[in-house]
């Protein structure tokens, strides 16, 4: 009996695009609820998520009761390493940072039993082989196995021919974020600079006749990619799909509460001018609205100011989520009233009620 298929091999070998989704939560029960979700292929990530090897396997054993395909991402391309999680069970990897063509041949040789390769021969205590129970593990293990190598610096771009050339290396996967910072651009990879880049890369790859992989959350850029003949394409993260959810369900949570506001009043005869100037210095980060005799800026969190003048006062309202720091948005409006009206020495009274 052979080795077990491995579907997403095949399926990138054969130019059939596949979908794929990155894991960083490190736990079985979210690999395994994203393993049920449709994506084609799931990055289990030990680079960058606080995975260990028996958290792995416990993700891949979830996974393998599903379509989806676990790829595993080590956290550097150590002999060593690889040796444990293709004994683990993990067919196909994705080796971070490879920089030139003879890191990648000494990657073929890690996944590679000997006598052509280096991989430890331990299939009797390996859940690979299904602890020996697969008796022909040995001879077709490697056929089954899918190297995938990580270029995500301007060292790797540059070898990047070079590497594509190397035999065993079945698919080139473009790191846009780590590249975008070696090219001075660091958290940006959407610069125009870092995009040509990528999309260049991705075209040497597809021509070379390697399977080209990138993960983005760009829409535009994951067409391109697709366009060009990407062939595993990431197009979400885990982590951020939870701490998004989570963060837009407390913001509608919260907005069952009443927001706090604090009703203030300055005596002074220049309140028309004092809230042209708060509303104006204000306008470049938060929306704001002003004639001569009210003016109102709001905030994208939440903190909000409205003015009306007065005669012979300013009367102002400061509102702050449900749970904001109020007083903290008190002090800030004050502060900047107090900076605009230097001239007089002004004296704001707050109340938590609206006048009578």
């Amino acid at each position: 009996m052979p080795a077990p298929h491995n579907p997403f091999k095949a399926a990138i070998a054969a130019g059939k695009p596949q979908i794929g989704c990155w894991l960083g939560l490190a736990d079985p029960y979210v690999s395994e609820i994203s393993a049920k979700s449709g994506f084609d292929w799931l990055l289990v990530d030990g680079e960058h998520a606080p995975n260990d090897l028996r958290s792995i396997i416990g993700q891949l054993q979830v996974i393998a009761a599903s379509n989806s395909h676990p790829v595993v991402r080590p956290v550097v391309g150590e002999t060593w390493m690889i040796k444990q999680y293709l004994d683990a069970g993990a067919q196909t990897l994705l080796v971070p940072m490879v920089e030139s063509a003879e890191q990648a041949r000494e990657l073929v040789r890690a996944v590679t039993y000997p006598p052509h390769g280096v991989r430890g021969v331990g299939s009797a205590l390996a859940r690979a082989s299904e602890f020996a129970g697969i008796a022909d593990y040995l001879t077709t293990a490697r056929d089954e196995i899918c190297l995938l190598v990580q270029v995500e610096n301007r060292a790797g771009m540059a070898a990047l021919d070079d590497i594509l050339q190397v035999e065993g290396i079945d698919g080139v996967f473009i790191g846009p974020s780590d590249l975008a910072a070696d090219m001075g651009h660091i958290g940006n990879a959407g610069a125009p600079e870092v995009e040509e880049a990528v999309l260049d890369g991705m075209r040497r790859i597809v021509a070379a006749g390697k399977a080209g992989g990138i993960l983005t959350m760009n829409r535009a850029m994951q067409e391109a990619c697709l366009e060009i003949g990407a062939t595993f394409v990431a197009t979400q993260i885990d982590v951020v799909l939870f701490a998004n959810g989570m963060r837009n369900a407390a913001k509608t949570a919260l907005g069952l509460l009443p927001d706090q506001c604090a009703w203030g009043t300055v005596r002074t005869e220049n309140g028309g001018r004092y809230l042209q100037q708060l509303c104006k210095h204000w306008s470049h980060k938060a929306e704001a609205t002003f004639d001569e005799t009210e003016g109102q800026v709001v905030f994208a969190n939440g903190q909000k100011v409205e003015m009306q003048a007065q005669s012979d006062r300013l009367d102002v309202v400061a509102t702050a989520g449900p749970r904001a720091d109020l007083a903290a948005w008190i002090s800030v409006v004050e502060a900047h009233l107090k900076r605009f009206a230097f001239r007089e020495d002004l004296e704001i009274a707050w109340s938590d009620a609206p006048p009578l």
